[in-house]
């Protein structure tokens, strides 16, 4: 006989969508349960609180249980016995508490839980997973203040960012060493100026390392923060060919993030002119960006359809060697009367 659970939504994910959240969340567990048997989903209020209820014939393995747990928009998880809601106790067995991404507020900022739900769809896409099936190298090439890095780390992956406005990252460094500091992780710092020649010429960057472990007996197995401040452009020189496992990145999309174009002399747009439209930078971007993916990687980027059309997103990803998986849910959502957010994925073909 199968068993009905019910999920609390995050009373925070309503913020994600202008529009009904529960929406989102039903796409998220339907995509993210694939192969588990999960059975009908539906949206049901329980004591005037909508909940997300479907039908499995078994019990949680540990496995699935931190599957559901780490869901972007899950709060509890509870079985639904005699009509009672029992609860059951989540196990997302994340590496830094969830704090780390949620503390931080700024305008502008991109919400952690839709940034959670990138990470996921990416992870569940990835299809050369590393031999110990977990750590993997997360790449948000337009970092801002680390969002999308903060919830790489609380996931244990190691955090890789690229951000072009100095005073951002060094807002972020001072962040995550007061967080670690007061939370009694053991960690390291390095700073170093790093120069190079990339594939649209040569830069000047800093590079800001943070190495962080749970514990002293942990530090033998220690995660990997790492932004710079310089220009995405120039990722095919910050980074390794072949490093990272995912790039996830919540493209300039209004007038806080706005994108910029032109370049001085440096190759650093600080002096170019603002645009709404993302498309011409990470036009110019991508070929550095696929070069440090790995083959079999993904990529998933959220961007505003009212800026850039959907055709002209995924026109741009399979020019540059990417497949666009089938999975026949469309994520686009309305954040605000400004913002018709859409997200797309793209696995990077073997080259």
């Amino acid at each position: 006989m199968a068993i009905t659970y019910a999920l609390m939504k995050n009373p925070a994910y309503t913020r994600v969508s202008f529009q009904d959240s529960s929406t989102l969340a039903v796409k998220e567990l339907t995509v993210l349960t694939e192969g588990m048997d999960v059975k009908n989903i539906r949206v049901e209020e329980i004591g005037g609180v909508p909940y997300v209820l479907f039908d499995f014939d078994k019990p949680f393995s540990e496995n699935e249980r931190c599957i559901l747990s780490r869901l972007s928009f899950v709060y509890a998880i509870f079985e639904i016995q005699n009509d009672m809601l029992k609860p059951i106790m989540p196990n997302a067995n994340y590496f830094i508490d969830q704090e780390l991404s949620s503390i931080l507020k700024y305008t502008g900022k991109t919400n952690e839980l839709f940034t959670r739900l990138m990470l996921n769809l990416a992870h569940f896409h990835i299809k050369n997973l590393p031999s110990n099936g977990a750590v993997l190298n997360i790449l948000d090439p337009l970092a801002g203040k680390g969002t999308t890095l903060f919830e790489a780390l609380m996931q244990g992956h190691n955090a890789y960012g690229v951000e072009v406005d100095a005073k951002v990252v060094h807002e972020s460094v001072v962040y995550l060493k007061k967080y670690l500091e007061t939370a009694k992780y053991k960690h390291t710092t390095h700073t170093e100026k790093t120069s190079g020649q990339s594939l649209i010429g040569k830069f000047t960057a800093t590079r800001n390392q943070i190495s962080i472990a749970r514990s002293k007996e942990e530090q033998g197995s220690s995660r990997h923060f790492e932004i710079l401040d310089g220009d995405t452009r120039n990722t095919s020189g910050f980074f390794k060919k072949n490093h990272f496992h995912a790039i996830i990145a919540d493209l300039p999309y209004g007038v806080q993030h706005g994108s910029k174009t032109g370049t001085n002399k440096k190759q650093k747009p600080q002096g170019a002119a603002i645009t709404r439209n993302a498309l011409g930078l990470i036009s110019e971007a991508m070929p550095g960006w696929v070069r440090v993916l790995k083959p079999g990687g993904v990529i998933v980027l959220a961007w505003n359809l009212f800026l850039i059309s959907r055709d002209e997103m995924a026109a741009l990803l399979t020019t540059h060697g990417f497949v666009l998986p089938d999975i026949g849910i469309d994520f686009s959502h309305r954040v605000d009367q400004a913002i018709d957010r859409d997200l797309i994925i793209g696995i990077l073909s073997n080259r």
